[in-house]
């Protein structure tokens, strides 16, 4: 865990969470956290630690595996987001989270009834945090246009990533009670999309 805490904190060193002045490494920390809580091993609280390292350093994968093995930087490659083009655009925004959620549905589908792929707990405690982040800072009372100007696309655009996140977590039976937490955070967030409020009990 001291390689990847170190890893985590000296290519992340600087960088702070949206909008604000908080460093990023608590993000880090807490996904890492939820995932320990939730059940994870520590292959899994490792990859936690450094699930944006790939997509928003210059480290490489190959530097990855050398400093923390295979096993922890495949889970770490999972979990990063596939460059498109034109990255600004709110089309190409979403191009790039749809291909997210497709290889999240692939490759996290249970083959079998033991089976879950290791880098699914990872990515939904990443989520997780980022939604009930999202929670309190809008129940702290700041203004919702004001909050989502902060990211690269509004409103809608985010109801639809975190829906789609939440449908795609039921679509492949994650198997830990942290999917409830995420779902509950989306539906106070998104309170006006009838899917999930109306449905959610049913299909868990």
């Amino acid at each position: 865990m001291n390689t990847a805490f170190q890893l985590a904190e000296s290519w992340h060193r600087g960088q702070v969470r949206k909008g604000t002045s908080i460093p990023y490494i608590s993000h880090l920390m807490a996904v890492s956290a939820l995932v320990l809580e939730y059940g994870g091993t520590r292959d899994q609280a490792q990859a936690a630690l450094l699930h944006d390292i790939l997509e928003d350093t210059e480290l490489t994968y190959e530097e990855l595996r050398h400093a923390v093995g295979e096993k922890v930087a495949d889970i770490v490659r999972h979990c990063t987001h596939i460059d498109t083009p034109d990255e600004k655009t709110p089309e190409a925004w979403k191009a790039r989270k749809q291909l997210y959620i497709d290889r999240l549905i692939c490759d996290g589908r249970p083959h079998d009834d033991e089976y879950v792929a290791d880098f699914v707990l990872v990515t939904l405690a990443d989520k997780t945090h980022n939604i009930e982040t999202t929670l309190r800072d809008l129940e702290s009372g700041i203004d919702d246009e004001e909050f989502f100007a902060r990211f690269n696309v509004g409103r809608e655009l985010q109801e639809w990533w975190y829906t789609s996140l939440l449908r795609a977590y039921l679509e492949i039976q994650v198997p830990s009670e942290l999917v409830w937490r995420f779902r509950d955070a989306v539906c106070k967030v998104f309170p006006n999309n009838p899917e999930f409020q109306e449905n959610a009990y049913d299909e868990m």
